[in-house]
């Protein structure tokens, strides 16, 4: 068992206690050399119940149930995904074998926007057949979640995707889909019997900043004695924080201000012209430590980065501080809006879809059914099907070929090629254009214009969620150490299903985590940022995690060894677009960098959520479907 190799101090983390039951074997990081074709083993294509001794030291733990072999992005993903890096692909080409496979289109991506590109997609044609390829285990892209089997409840956390809001009236394709894959529009949290005393959020990202002031949030400060947690800091104006004067004084202006800098005329491109932070420093003249405040929420919220490379537009569109005055009364205000989470963040809606498109993928009807029953991995692919989806399958090239579209990708240690009349790439920008071999020149330039933040999420399975009662608080924030932020969730309930929610009962902890180092230009950061991602073993990071835990909530009674039943990792490590400035209102004719992508060209059309100029669910719908739909219109 491990705790024989442990140290004394990891002992008194925990790090040999059992694991959900079962205990993590092994310790260090595995050799990062890619194998050319080694794409995943046909063990890991079915979620496996959890083996210790098959466990990836880097991977790690990945809990129980139907995601257990696809926390993020896994060893095996990331290898088959590094055969176009490290330029294996045309020996992977040489040794492919075609399938006989034709489809009326293939579409390369099986999160949000390949699941809406295929649905549209049948929604405008009739009679036309669909296969999706997934480089993961799993479905879902970042929309998966991670379970635990903890005091016999099934616990949940998402692995990225999270928060969504019922549509209220027509605004995108996703309300569309919403509507007709049957999701519910209403829906009841635990804590609307009981608070326990407490105002907490129902996702994992309000109490970043959107509704932090409707909530318990604690902030954590170092002083002489260690450190304090302040709670609700936005209640007497920050008068209890050790922050200066000034700093209080330009961060109640930044937060709470409708100062404007510049007419509604013209102005997307002129803060699209300037970063972020020198729209708060230079053009409102607030206090540098402003920036420094919001650089990790605007890196969470949406683009991977802080304020100092990121444009100032990207922080409109988000209404982050600074950007009230720009907005009138009648519009769409998030921080009322009460965002919501399922269990496991948006994987529920991204099962929804799945079975809409195959009708097999999830046995059983309804909300319980969908988000908590067992997925039909034999039901995915089946021959004859109108949509079928194939897992494991990493696209390594698409091309046309006569009048259709040849795609090649690598399956079960092998290279399979099928033929399609159309294809739509819902993959993210960073592999899109190392996947399509005939890429037109203009978009190939402006992919390449195209930066990504890498990103981790943590999901800590507690026992008891009893120190964050004494501290009042669901939410807290600190300021060194391991990430910003950690909460829980007000459990949403679900079917009749027993649901924990008493501060003596286990549920799930969730930390998202960015990686950025201020004062370097974009692509210095990310590669930094990806370093710092994969460069720690599991181990590495559970130990940072529980030692991290204890400093910040010992005093409150948490002791990691008593009080953690399991941590799953979940590494992204291109999981935002990271919009420097002029990306939206640049390039060619002031139309953006993703203007030419949105045309497509021949047979093969571009649809993922970067292209909607920020990365969310609606976002990737709405893309993946506007290409799906151009699939369509094509073999009219």
């Amino acid at each position: 068992m491990r705790q024989n190799r442990l140290s004394s101090l990891d002992a008194r983390l925990g790090l040999g206690e059992p694991i959900t039951r079962r205990d993590f074997i092994g310790s260090t990081l595995a050799g990062a050399g890619a194998v050319l074709l080694s794409g995943c083993a046909p063990a890991q294509l079915r979620p496996q119940p959890p083996d210790p001794a098959a466990w990836h030291p880097w991977d790690g733990y990945g809990g129980v149930g139907d995601y257990a072999t696809s926390n993020g992005n896994t060893q095996a993903v990331m290898d088959a995904a590094h055969v176009l890096r490290d330029r294996g692909k045309e020996r992977a080409l040489a040794a492919a074998s075609s399938t006989g496979e034709v489809f009326d289109v293939v579409v390369v991506g099986g999160g949000f926007a390949g699941l809406g590109a295929a649905f549209q997609f049948h929604a405008t044609s009739e009679n036309r057949t669909c296969l999706i390829l997934d480089n993961h285990p799993v479905f879902g892209g970042e929309a998966k979640e991670n379970e635990f089997s903890v005091g016999g409840y099934r616990l949940f956390g998402p692995q990225g995707s999270n928060g969504f809001m019922p549509p209220a009236g027509r605004t995108t394709l996703s309300d569309d889909v919403w509507r007709a894959v049957g999701m519910p529009m209403e829906y009841e949290f635990a804590d609307a019997d009981e608070s326990f005393g407490l105002r907490l959020a129902h996702d994992s990202y309000d109490a970043m900043f959107w509704g932090e002031p409707h909530l318990d949030v604690g902030h954590f400060f170092r002083d002489a004695n260690g450190g304090r947690w302040v709670r609700n800091i936005w209640e007497d104006n920050l008068a209890r924080t050790p922050w200066s004067e000034p700093l209080r004084r330009d961060l109640l202006r930044a937060f709470n201000g409708k100062e404007t800098a510049h007419a509604m005329e013209g102005l997307g491109p002129w803060l699209d012209a300037m970063s972020y932070r020198d729209y708060l420093v230079r053009e409102l003249e607030l206090h540098p430590g402003v920036a420094e405040q919001i650089d990790p929420v605007l890196a969470i919220a949406n683009y991977g980065f802080g304020c100092d490379v990121i444009s100032a537009y990207a922080a409109y569109l988000l209404q982050l501080p600074g950007m009230k005055g720009y907005f009138v009364a009648d519009t769409f205000d998030f921080s009322q809006i009460k965002i919501m989470s399922f269990p496991g963040g948006n994987t529920t809606y991204a099962r929804y879809i799945a079975k809409h498109l195959i009708a097999d993928a999830i046995p059983g009807e309804g909300l319980r059914d969908i988000a908590l029953g067992r997925i039909d991995f034999a039901a995915l692919d089946r021959k004859g099907a109108p949509t079928r989806m194939r897992l494991g399958a990493t696209a390594i090239d698409v091309r046309h070929d006569g009048d259709g579209v040849r795609v090649t990708y690598l399956r079960n240690g092998r290279a399979e090629q099928v033929r399609a009349r159309t294809a739509v790439i819902s993959a993210s920008g960073q592999m899109a254009r190392r996947i399509v071999a005939d890429m037109p020149g203009p978009i190939r330039e402006n992919y390449a214009r195209f930066h990504h933040g890498a990103v981790l999420v943590a999901n800590v399975a507690l026992n008891n969620w009893r120190f964050l009662h004494r501290l009042g608080i669901g939410a807290g924030r600190w300021y060194d150490g391991f990430g910003f932020i950690g909460s829980i969730r007000a459990p949403m309930k679900v079917g009749g299903q027993a649901v924990p929610w008493h501060p003596d009962q286990p549920t799930v902890m969730t930390f998202y985590v960015p990686f950025y180092t201020p004062g370097l230009d974009i692509d210095t950061q990310g590669r930094i940022g990806r370093g710092l991602l994969l460069g720690k073993s599991y181990l590495d990071y559970e130990r940072e995690i529980r030692a991290h835990m204890n400093d910040l909530f010992g005093g409150a009674g948490f002791d990691a060894r008593r009080d953690i039943a399991g941590i799953v990792l979940n590494r992204w490590g291109h999981a935002y677009i990271a919009p420097q400035p002029g990306f939206y209102f640049g390039g060619e004719n002031g139309a953006g960098l993703t203007a030419p992508m949105k045309e497509g060209h021949g047979q093969i059309f571009y649809g993922h959520s970067e292209l909607g100029w920020r990365m969310n669910y609606r976002n990737a719908i709405a893309e993946g479907g506007r290409a799906g739909e151009q699939a369509a219109k094509a073999l009219a």
